[in-house]
């Protein structure tokens, strides 16, 4: 669908007082990180389907729900677009990353803990929080190999070793300032959405060494990282105050740190999770998509050929659900 994106912006800005008070708690003074994805109250849910077996290629998203229902783990099939309810409410509050364990679990950073969730039965638990250790206020996350997580807690990167529920810092101080988002390389190393000023993406050795990759330029607000290498991928938008409006997804080379502008606009209004698949495509989540038939903000779940630059909608928000976040796709 071809959208005039001139358009589309001065539409979303006259609108945009009305959206932005759905996102006060997520306005952190202290970091001054910018939008993180609202949090709306939305329609009773309708229309989703219930508990349903994972598949590889699925997608899992989270969404921060509403004041009632709390939040979601939603399961997307990539190809059909049908949307199945893993998890909701209960410890789920306001989620913003998702990760899997190798034995199947799914991980979701919440209001300074991290969650558990069998998408079996949608049993949630308790991993980990600032009673066990310094969590911090965990976002970013990415599996650094079987049984171990990478977290990203706006001050330092932690692993949490996940049959033990133990926590340890990979790296901390230097560069680093309010990581947000982390990823990992083919080489056991990490890279970091650092939220400096200006922006910046740091590689992380697995000794814990930091070399900034990539500063300013293009970066803006940026919300989520993920790797395909060579390339590291990240979501952003491309309005000069730095807010949701238009989006964009920024490639910025791992070698060199050069940075070029992947997909912009149409779909794109104020991206937040990112995720790569087998297949080389990126899957984002956007809580500010519309389309030409709605002018609401329903959020949607979209796949950008990074070579093409093709956006296809795969799935919009509805009811409760309509502020997708952190993605993540299920393993073969």
């Amino acid at each position: 669908m071809e959208k005039n994106n001139g358009a589309r912006h001065g539409q979303l800005e006259a609108v945009g007082i009305s959206r932005r008070k759905f996102l006060g708690s997520l306005f952190t003074s202290v970091t001054s990180i910018g939008f993180l994805g609202g949090r709306a109250e939305g329609r009773p849910l309708a229309g989703v389907k219930g508990q349903s077996k994972l598949q590889p290629g699925d997608i899992v998203f989270v969404d921060s729900g509403s004041g009632i229902e709390g939040g979601f783990v939603i399961r997307v099939n990539s190809e059909t677009g049908e949307k199945g309810i893993l998890s909701s409410g209960g410890l789920l509050q306001n989620p913003f990353g998702v990760a899997f364990e190798a034995s199947g679990q799914v991980i979701v950073s919440d209001s300074s803990r991290l969650i558990g969730i069998n998408p079996e039965t949608g049993a949630q638990s308790l991993l980990a929080d600032n009673s066990r250790g310094d969590l911090g206020q965990p976002y970013g996350l990415a599996v650094e190999r079987p049984g171990l997580l990478a977290i990203a807690n706006l001050k330092d990167v932690l692993r949490l070793d996940v049959s033990s529920n133990r926590i340890q810092t990979i790296s901390t101080g230097g560069t680093l300032q309010y990581p947000l988002g982390v990823a990992m390389g083919s080489r056991n190393e990490f890279f970091v959405l650092n939220m400096a000023f200006p922006p910046e993406i740091i590689r992380v050795s697995p000794k814990g060494g930091q070399m900034v990759i990539s500063r300013g330029g293009l970066l803006k607000a940026p919300q989520a990282i993920a790797v395909l290498d060579p390339f590291i991928y990240v979501t952003d938008v491309a309005t000069p105050d730095g807010n949701f409006g238009i989006g964009r997804i920024i490639a910025i080379s791992m070698q060199s740190g050069e940075q070029t502008v992947v997909a912009e606009g149409e779909y794109l209004s104020g991206p937040v999770g990112i995720a790569a698949t087998e297949r080389g495509e990126l899957i984002v989540g956007d809580p500010y998509t519309t389309t030409e038939s709605s002018q609401q903000f329903q959020g949607g779940i979209m796949r950008v050929d990074p070579v093409t630059s093709k956006q296809t909608l795969i799935t919009q928000g509805e009811g409760d659900f309509v502020n997708p976040r952190g993605v993540a796709i299920v393993p073969s």
